[in-house]
Order: structure tokens, then C-alpha cells, then sequence
């Protein structure tokens, strides 16, 4: 496992303040380098993800860059999520910051057989809205083949996790001169917007369980 070289207090090898960071922030970013030495260029793309036990699964059309099969099968990547709990303000910006988490998670990442893909994106759905795959239509044998489910294992020692959580607003040597404090910042889903074609159609409970009503 990667150490960090300044603030490692802030580094946890904790396993669950990994998976629960994971499972909590959908959205991450997938770098993987293309090519060797000074030729090489680095491909970031923000995507969607979910953790299946000591997996990421990830997904995107088939002929995508990083995801899709013009990827080199040895070449490493990195997935990165991050989370902010809260702005921390203080008498002069220098010593400002923010509460945060953070996980990069490293490795090789492998593209599901074809065989498994309808499998996989079904877990994939079920993770990210449970109960959506019995309220919708099954895929079709084209939408499957055009998908690509990509994982990137979670293995010890490839990761790294880091998170301001607890420290509070410096307290000044100076003359306080404004307003200190620390601003919690949250984030959630709001009120559903039926599409116009199913606005008659009752709030389905995968729904209904997400917004909590």
C-alpha cells in the first residue's frame, strides 16, 4: 500500500471506511495510461461505479477508450472517489480546509467474459437501485453485446484511503478579524420527476426506497 509522504495521520487502512466510501459516492474517475515512457498519454473518464464484495464493477459501451477492448490488457489503472462531509473556515485562508474522504484504489482491470455480462450488469443494477431489474423490461441480447462490464479488484496493499473527518477550525494567534466555523456540506436525492409518457404510472418502491418515502 502506497504511504503518504506528508499528513499521514489522514491515512486509514481501515477496509470498511474504504467500502463504505464506495458504496456511499457513485461517481469516480478511471485513469489508465495508453503507451510507454515519454509517448505515453494518461485517459481519465468520470463514470459511474458500484462495489460488489472485493470488486468495482464498471461500465461503458464496448468500443470506449479506457473500458472498451482498445485498452492494453497489462497496463495498471487507478480508480479515485471522493467524498466532501464540509467546508472549515478560518481566520485567514491559509489555515481554511475542508473535511473530506478520499480512496484510490490500483490495478489491472479485466473485461467481462461476454457470458457473464447480462449477469453482471443485472448485480449492477441491483446495487445501484435495488428492485429496478423486476420493474423494467429485460435486456435485450443487443443491449448486452453493445455493453462492456469492466472490474477492478480490490486487493490489500492497492489501495489507498485517506480522509479529514475531525479537525476543527484553527484557532488564531492573531486578532480575529471574521466569521469562523465549519459548514456542512450533504448531498442526496430529491423529489422524483415523472417522465411525461408515465405520469400515470404509480412511484415504483425501488424509487420510493432511495428518496425514503
Amino acid at each position: 500500500m502506497e504511504n503518504l509522504t506528508r499528513k499521514r495521520d489522514r491515512q486509514s487502512t481501515d477496509r470498511d471506511s474504504l467500502d463504505r466510501l464506495l458504496d456511499q459516492q457513485w461517481w469516480g474517475v478511471l485513469s489508465t495510461a495508453f503507451g510507454e515512457g515519454g509517448t505515453a498519454a494518461v485517459r481519465s473518464v468520470p463514470t459511474l461505479h458500484v462495489r460488489d464484495g472485493d470488486r468495482i464493477l464498471l461500465h461503458g459501451s464496448t468500443g470506449a477508450g479506457v473500458m472498451g477492448s482498445r485498452r492494453p490488457a497489462d497496463q495498471r489503472s487507478a480508480f479515485c472517489v471522493t467524498a466532501m462531509d464540509a467546508l472549515v473556515l478560518a481566520n485567514s485562508t491559509f489555515d481554511s480546509t475542508v473535511h473530506f474522504r478520499s480512496a484510490v484504489v490500483y490495478g489491472r482491470l479485466e473485461n467481462a467474459r461476454a457470458d457473464d455480462r447480462a449477469e453482471l450488469l443485472t448485480r449492477f443494477t441491483d446495487l445501484l437501485t435495488p428492485g429496478r431489474n423486476d420493474e423494467v423490461r429485460p435486456m435485450t441480447k443487443r443491449e448486452i453485446a453493445a455493453t462492456n462490464v469492466t472490474v477492478l479488484r480490490i486487493e490489500e496493499g492497492e489501495w489507498v484511503y485517506k480522509a479529514n473527518a475531525g479537525e476543527g477550525v484553527v484557532r488564531p494567534d492573531d486578532e480575529v478579524t471574521a466569521w469562523c466555523g465549519v459548514i456542512p456540506f450533504t448531498s442526496g436525492y430529491g423529489v422524483p420527476r415523472a417522465a411525461e409518457w408515465s405520469s400515470d404510472r404509480p412511484l415504483p418502491e425501488s424509487v420510493r426506497r432511495l428518496v425514503g418515502v
